[in-house]
């Protein structure tokens, strides 16, 4: 429990002994009650000092009359940090704002299927609540209603359940599973943040959106599965899972926020969706140890530190699409600062292929619909490419390119389309290159494209266009017998 809950608790033990606290018409059996309508003869649980074990009735008798149980006041138990155990009768339909919060010994909750609704805060800081059974009745659950049960270990929401709301778990730090409802549209903002066992989610076709710092500080969170369906993932939705090993993001997604993957040091791939056109300030921030990214042709847009501090990327993939790449507003820095990519596929502008690092790079990939690559500086005018001994073209008509010293004319291995040399041969810049050859297999690959279902893989290709007999650590690319390619990162 944090410095707020115990505060929260204190003021709240406080106010229990006012008298005003505990208000009621009459008790039975320990427990205080207050009626609602004498000509309906109904009455509700109202707030007390309960402790021990408390069996809440059906109905009571009154002055010689039964009346009916139908509702457990908010707060009802509000602070009772002796009460063990509640069971709760099939007459009551909601469990109401903050009725169990800071009941911190309670460990048993037994909830009739008559309940269709559990409020905020309702068992906020129940400290000792290990497991709790939620009835398929239950159609919503209110934001915080389990914040801070930080011996929560397993929660099954089932598919009655159509809306969570925010914080509902968050610093459920022993969770270490939960069954989301196929009937849940949003995770809604911080639901499970903290909650820093849980292990693994898989997140169903329902959920349209994943708020933000859904799953902030998920610490041993290593894979997600997330099903087509998701359009939307919100900032910092899973930032400092830092264990975080593998996560799928489906075709669905157009939007992903900033930090979205804030040091998620551990994620060693990713797949960015082709729906996806903008990626976002610090989206994969400090993912140091993703080894290769691709950027799909659907993305236009690459915001400031998208990818900063991943020290450990090697291959990066820009295509045509890619019409800016943006600095850090906030510190300048570019959308890949701190890299040091070995391998780079450029189908973007040469400007934009310029804020890539080029402190470690060996290998240029132009793509196949290269057109002018001329605005960007292989020589030392403006931080030239000092490593850079391999440059590949995929285009079959030579594209412009400019700013080539003298010594890499005469050092760099440059790799040409089957059946093209002539035409390098004869254009400019091209033509002085000493080391000019044609690549096996480069002519007609694209960078993306789709195939059918039923296409089988009839050739592969390394990034350099050299025809393989098998998967090579990197990216492959792979032609299909229906004539379309595509590319995968092999390991």
């Amino acid at each position: 429990m944090n410095i707020k809950q115990i505060l929260l608790s204190v003021l709240f033990m406080l106010s229990a002994n006012s008298i005003y606290a505990w208000v009621h018409d009459f008790e039975a059996d320990g427990v205080l009650y207050s009626i609602i309508s004498a000509s309906d003869r109904t009455c509700q649980v109202v707030r007390g000092d309960y402790s021990g074990d408390i069996k809440i009735p059906d109905s009571v008798l009154y002055n010689g009359r039964y009346l009916k149980v139908i509702r457990i006041q908010s707060e009802a138990f509000l602070g009772c940090e002796k009460l063990i155990s509640v069971t709760i009768p099939n007459t009551i339909t909601s469990i109401e704002e903050g009725t169990f919060q800071f009941c911190q010994r309670l460990a048993s909750v037994t909830i009739p299927n008559s309940v269709t609704s559990i409020g905020e805060e309702a068992f906020f800081g129940c400290d000792s609540l290990a497991s709790i059974t939620i009835p398929n009745s239950v159609t919503s659950i209110g934001g915080e209603a389990f914040r801070g049960c930080n011996n929560l270990v397993s929660i099954d929401i089932p598919n009655s359940v159509t809306s969570i709301g925010e914080l509902a778990f968050t610093g459920c730090s022993k969770l270490v599973s939960v069954t989301i409802s196929d009937q849940v549209t949003s995770i809604e903002r911080a639901t499970f943040a903290h909650c820093s066992s849980l292990m693994s989610v898989t997140i169903p076709k329902s959920v349209k959106s994943i708020g933000e710092s859904a799953f902030y500080e998920c610490t041993s969170l290593v894979s997600v599965i997330m099903s087509d369906g998701v359009t939307k993932i919100g900032a910092e939705a899973f930032k400092s899972c830092n264990n975080l090993v593998s996560i799928s993001l489906p075709n669905s997604i157009t939007n992903i926020g900033e930090q979205a993957f804030y040091e998620c040091s551990h994620l060693a791939s990713v797949t960015i969706p082709n729906s996806l056109t903008s990626i976002e300030n610090e989206t994969f921030y400090y993912c140091w140890r993703l080894s290769s990214v691709t950027i799909p042709n659907s993305v236009t847009s690459i915001k400031g530190r998208a990818f900063g501090n991943c020290y450990e990327l090697k291959e990066v993939t820009i295509p045509s699409s890619v019409a800016e790449i943006q600095d850090n507003i906030r510190g300048g820095e570019s959308s890949f600062y701190g890299c040091h990519p070995v391998v780079c596929m450029f189908g973007c502008s040469g400007k934009n292929a310029s804020t890539i690092p080029r402190d470690s790079l060996k290998k240029i990939i132009l793509m196949e619909d290269v057109k002018d690559f001329s605005d960007y500086y292989f020589d030392g005018t403006y931080t030239g490419v000092a490593n850079l001994d391999t440059l590949v073209s995929m285009a079959a008509v030579p594209p412009a390119i400019a700013h080539v010293s003298e010594n890499q004319k005469t050092s760099y291995k440059v790799i040409v389309p089957k059946g093209t040399l002539a035409a390098y041969q004869a254009a400019d810049v091209w033509k002085e290159f000493w080391n000019l050859q044609e690549g096996d297999g480069t002519t007609g690959i694209n960078s993306v494209s789709s195939h059918s279902a039923t296409a089988k893989e009839i050739g592969r290709y390394t990034i350099s266009g050299e025809k393989t007999n098998g998967k090579v650590p990197g990216i492959n690319i792979i032609r299909m017998s229906d004539g379309t390619t595509r590319k995968v990162i092999a390991k």
